[in-house]
């Protein structure tokens, strides 16, 4: 991390640091204008000379500027107008989903669940008529209020309806945290609104079950669970779910995107009717894997990610290495 508490940025003073991802830092700071404690986000310097980190920071920042909802981290400004440009964000006093979720045994109370379910399916209903699709949601990246109240964070991934495909180089367009991760996505596909509807289904099983649908001892076998494996049924779990509730989040979770909600409003019309929704009408067996592929065209095509990911990620490294050598 490069700034430092007590540090002015502008009229913004550094309070601490709150960690750094892939291409970003971001900080607690308060606005010395008006005493707001706002969260800075700003492209990691050593990579910033790279046009498509820079394209990427535009795009998440022009996604966050245009989304104005309760359920959404809300962005304040865009600095443009120096040297390094950075994102001003809405602070959330609270923790993560993730945190909180951890608090709990076996699975978050199924009241608490069903309410969260729904604020989670409003905010992506929302996010969704406004042509943005998340493509990384996950417990990380919800944050949890005051009142109990989520918000969806980090749209570093998030993709404009229509838009070019945007990656770096050498580097796969498959994003996202492979536990919540749909199955078009582990294939390499850019995904739509129902890849956010599947990640919303896996968000609402681990509340409900206390762990996510597909374990395992690395990565590259939880993407083979999505693409091959059906989930444990819910209520063999936590018996005392109710069979709609658990209806309505495996349908989300349905290998194909045709099986799926094809939106989140229609998930908010069933959890809304859950007492009168004729479960018999759900079609819960489990599907055949992703595409039909045997054992090995799986395995050989999660290699192929496997390659595509290692391969952006040593190219990373060595554009790291080159600019901190270069700016010595």
């Amino acid at each position: 991390m490069r700034h430092q508490a007590g540090q002015i940025i502008d009229h913004y003073e550094v309070l601490e640091p709150l960690g750094e991802g892939a291409y970003s830092e971001v900080y607690r700071a308060r606005d010395t204008n008006t005493g707001r404690v706002v969260v800075l986000k700003s492209p990691d310097p050593l990579l910033f000379s790279d046009p498509q980190v820079y394209q990427r920071f535009t795009r998440e920042s022009k996604i966050a500027q245009l989304l104005d909802h309760p359920g959404l981290q809300r962005a304040i400004e865009l600095r443009e107008d120096i040297h390094e440009p950075y994102l001003v964000l809405e602070y959330v006093e609270g923790s993560t989903l993730r945190c909180r979720i951890r608090e709990f045994e076996h699975g978050v109370p199924s009241a608490l669940a069903l309410d969260w379910a729904t604020q989670l399916a409003d905010a992506l209903a929302y996010m969704h008529a406004s042509g943005v699709m998340h493509r990384d949601l996950k417990p990380e990246n919800i944050l949890v209020a005051s009142g109990d109240k989520l918000k969806i964070s980090d749209f570093g991934t998030a993709m404009m309806e229509g838009a070019r495909r945007l990656t770096w180089r050498h580097m796969s367009e498959s994003v996202g945290t492979p536990d919540y991760m749909s199955p078009e996505q582990i294939q390499g596909q850019r995904g739509d609104l129902r890849s956010d509807i599947y990640s919303w289904g896996v968000v609402v099983y681990e509340l409900l079950t206390g762990e996510v649908p597909f374990g395992g001892d690395n990565w590259l076998a939880v993407m083979a669970g999505h693409l091959r494996r059906s989930p444990r049924r819910i209520r063999e779990v936590r018996p005392e779910v109710s069979p709609a509730l658990e209806a309505v989040v495996l349908k989300a979770m349905r290998r194909y995107p045709d099986n799926r909600y094809q939106s989140a409003g229609e998930i908010l019309t069933d959890l809304d009717r859950l007492d009168s929704l004729d479960v018999s009408s759900f079609d819960l067996s489990p599907e055949a894997p992703m595409g039909g592929m045997g054992t090995i065209e799986t395995k050989r095509q999660l290699w192929v990610y496997v390659a595509a990911v290692a391969g952006g990620f040593f190219a990373l490294l060595a554009l790291i290495i080159i600019v901190t050598v270069v700016t010595r």
